[in-house]
């Protein structure tokens, strides 16, 4: 049996270790059940956002169990410009998909998906990253990929770095997109 294996959020941990520095804001913009939040808390300030109260529930349950700290949202990511913060994010998170181990119906949908993206792009610090983790193993995950890929691939080159981590002989496996600002 092949063990467990998730390169696009090792990868993503990664990155973000990488990038974001202990005074920095981070916003995770899909929490799901808090692992991406906690991580990220570890290192800097957190803003979290879900659309669902079992997730920010599941989130806030396991902030406190490490004695963690995080402002938490209930609030689709596609409203991402409405939240207030003293400055600039350095690195917005999302891993896209529905909630583990909940109902699967309830997904990230494209449409508010490429809303957000583009929201983030404005409101991000000038040295910021985005960090997406894209699920096309299910029908709406597949959408989103899609649309995703033709969004970056129309952002500016002289403004964006941009790169997709997906595995060539899996279509159907998780993928990563890092976008950072051109400083």
């Amino acid at each position: 049996m092949e063990k467990t294996f998730s390169p696009h959020l090792t990868l993503a941990k990664t990155y973000w270790k990488d990038h974001i520095q202990p005074n920095d804001i981070a916003i995770d913009a899909t929490c799901g059940n808090g692992h991406d939040t906690l991580f990220l808390s570890e290192i800097c300030t957190v803003i979290g956002l879900d659309i669902q109260e079992k997730a920010l529930q599941n989130t806030q349950k396991l902030l406190q169990k490490h004695q963690k700290n995080a402002t938490l949202h209930l609030l689709s990511h596609a409203l991402i410009d409405t939240l207030s913060f003293s400055y600039a994010p350095r690195l917005i998170v999302y891993n896209l998909g529905y909630l583990p181990h909940a109902d699967k119906t309830l997904t990230t949908k494209t449409d508010s998906t490429i809303e957000s993206v583009r929201k983030s792009l404005q409101i991000l610090a000038k040295d910021g990253a985005i960090s997406i983790t894209c699920y096309p193993g299910h029908s709406e995950g597949e959408k989103e990929q899609s649309a995703l890929e033709i969004f970056i691939s129309e952002l500016p080159s002289d403004r964006w770095k941009v790169t997709h981590h997906k595995w060539c002989d899996r279509p159907k496996a998780p993928s990563l997109i890092w976008i950072s600002s051109i400083i």
